[in-house]
């Protein structure tokens, strides 16, 4: 059954994983009309294919590196089918990049808890949430996180609380002083612009509803019955537990307000969610519930390209 198959991680069970994606990426390009013969195209479409592998690739190193799960592939799986549920996530450039930048960042907040270069870790932390920034402005909420982690960790001295700061500037000072130099502020503005949307009429389709609605049923049932769990109990995960839940928190706020709603956002919630949810699969006791799960997120991600 999947569940028992996922449940150690092995090399050759991520490359499977890795040919899952690559195949919802093909199917989508397919079936959304954004396959354009050309060889140009060709080499973009491989390009972007390479920092997909590099996004999951990050993602697994970050939790199993973190032990923000127990040693199986269920969060891997779940990032991979939710990724070709929302298929917009696949080609949206600006948000995987974006992601992209704020894994390294997360990599760095959820190592907090080592005594080992904190002062590195917070200016990495907070530098890599000013890139992503960069890329696209309201991934700067993140920098909150920074300053969760601080909290959570016992590590908010006066210099670590400005340190991530300096870090975040940086990047924003440099792409300043870029648009100062060519006479361009208001390209600046353009980029830093935190523009809203609160119209959710998108979500309607059925390709968008029906997947949201599954994965936040789970998720919520995920959050009520592990965190009890994790808080009373196991002294392992429960610090990192509140980061994962402040980060859900930032990610909910940042897809409610993005102007962008056509599933692409969802990119920045399935980090905290399928961490969350995989924690709660492999501590279900029902193997037969634990299949029924994850072969209902499988059969979502295909047949979402039917619809």
């Amino acid at each position: 059954m999947i569940a028992n198959f996922f449940s150690k991680s092995t090399p050759a069970k991520v490359f499977y994983l890795m040919a899952l994606l690559s195949l919802y990426y093909l199917m989508f390009l397919v079936t959304g009309n954004n396959l354009i013969m050309s060889l140009s195209n060709f080499f973009k479409n491989i390009a972007f294919w390479a920092v997909l592998v590099l996004f999951l690739l990050v993602f697994s190193f970050i939790i199993k590196k973190n032990k923000l799960t127990l040693d199986s592939l269920y969060a891997l799986f779940l990032m991979v089918v939710l990724m070709g549920s929302f298929g917009e996530t696949m080609i949206y450039k600006n948000i995987v990049f974006s992601n992209l930048f704020l894994l390294f960042s997360f990599r760095k907040i959820y190592s907090l808890k080592s005594q080992l270069s904190t002062k590195i870790k917070l200016f990495d932390a907070g530098l890599w949430v000013g890139v992503a920034t960069v890329v696209y402005s309201w991934s700067g909420l993140f920098l909150i996180l920074i300053y969760v982690g601080l909290l959570i960790y016992q590590k908010g001295t006066f210099k670590n609380l400005c340190i991530p700061i300096v870090g975040f500037f940086m990047p924003l000072f440099l792409m300043f002083t870029y648009f100062f130099y060519f006479d361009n502020v208001d390209g600046f503005m353009s980029i830093m612009e935190l523009n809203l949307s609160l119209d959710f009429t998108a979500y309607n389709n059925l390709k968008l509803l029906i997947p949201i609605a599954f994965l936040s049923t789970i998720l919520l049932w995920s959050v009520i019955f592990e965190t009890p769990r994790i808080v009373l109990v196991s002294n392992r995960l429960r610090q990192a537990w509140k980061v994962i839940l402040s980060q859900l928190l930032l990610s909910i706020i940042i897809v409610v307000v993005l102007p962008v709603k056509n599933g692409s956002e969802m990119l920045y919630l399935l980090f905290p969610a399928t961490v969350i949810i995989a924690n709660y699969l492999s501590k279900t006791r029902s193997s037969s519930f634990r299949n029924l799960i994850m072969y209902v997120f499988l059969i979502i991600s295909a047949g979402i390209y039917f619809l």
